[in-house]
């Protein structure tokens, strides 16, 4: 395959950021990768368009609104924009970007034909795992085992948003069941609506803190269900980065069932999926009685992730999609 040279718009302000995620994927891949960060200069429009200058990249990839969609088309006289959308929603902001892309990309499936009535050149490509950033590194520790071991785990956002309230339900039924139950990940906001979430059972479960890395790697190797929910289930294979991200480290994932999701991880092989709250309590009891069973599902699984589902094959994909266009 030809080596390309892109410019990569995205956050890279904190090595959380997914960017440098893809980015590594397609450096192993043998591709030069310029990052930039927007809010990383007082001009970032300036700046962009000097790199473009100087180091003609053959096409720049983004994912959302770093810029105008009038700068992205001005972008496109000197080299192909390519956007590769993260979330499983159209938002009104959002359609004048599909049409400032020479290629546009969405992790939802479902929404392929949506988008395609704004730019044809629209496709399909789900989000993945980049292992090397969720190695653990030194030996599972004691306070390890006390920090992150749990029942079940979830990791994401608990927020009012309308999308994130069904979590709440969900993790609900798993404490009133008598699991005990961890989640991290952004705090809960305190104000009066939020007091008797953050004073109840579920509030008091929270580990206390936004995880990422070899942190989130223990909490998926240490607690025996990790419990994912899509925002859009009903979004044919409108998956998220956290499933690819859990299962690569080792965790038995039982998650909402996602229309399609059988044809990116197996379910009852290499994952678990439930459609109701009765539905996962009873497999969450099944499972919990059944260690071997679960270890080997979560092994299943990860190789799976380890095999199809990294960045490295990932951005290979990519370019397989837009090297007609680029």
């Amino acid at each position: 395959m030809k080596k390309y040279k892109l410019l990569s718009i995205a956050e890279f302000g904190h090595e959380w950021n997914s960017g440098w995620w893809k980015k590594s994927g397609f450096e192993l891949n043998g591709h030069e990768v310029i990052p930039f960060d927007p809010e990383s200069v007082k001009d970032p429009v300036s700046a962009a368009f000097k790199i473009i200058r100087e180091a003609k990249p053959d096409f720049i990839l983004h994912s959302k609104d770093e810029f105008p969609p009038a700068v992205f088309n001005e972008f496109r006289q000197h080299a192909k924009v390519i956007q590769w959308y993260p979330d499983p929603v159209i938002t009104d902001w959002l359609l004048p970007y599909v049409e400032a892309a020479d290629v546009f990309l969405t992790m939802s499936e479902g929404l392929v034909d949506e988008f395609r009535k704004l730019n044809p050149n629209s496709f399909w490509l789900t989000e993945a795992v980049a292992p090397s950033f969720f190695e653990i590194k030194t030996d599972i520790t004691k306070e390890d085992i006390r920090m992150y071991s749990a029942d079940a785990t979830f990791v994401g956002n608990l927020g009012s948003k309308p999308q994130y309230l069904p979590r709440r339900q969900f993790l609900q039924a798993v404490i009133d069941n008598g699991f005990r139950l961890k989640w991290w990940g952004q705090k809960i906001p305190r104000k009066f609506s939020t007091i008797p979430l953050l004073l109840g059972k579920l509030g008091r479960a929270y580990g206390g803190k936004f995880v990422w890395g070899e942190e989130h790697a223990k909490i998926s190797r240490l607690s025996k269900i990790y419990l994912g929910f899509d925002a859009q289930p009903r979004v044919r294979k409108s998956v998220s980065e956290r499933l690819y991200i859990a299962v690569c480290c080792g965790a038995f994932y039982m998650c909402n069932y996602v229309d399609g999701i059988e044809d990116i991880l197996e379910p009852d092989r290499e994952i678990v999926t439930f459609r109701s709250v009765d539905e996962m309590i009873d497999k969450m009891k099944y499972y919990m009685k059944n260690d071997d069973l679960r270890m080997k599902i979560a092994r299943a699984g990860q190789e799976r992730v380890l095999r199809e589902h990294t960045y490295q094959v990932r951005t290979g994909q990519l370019l397989e999609i837009v090297k007609n266009f680029v």
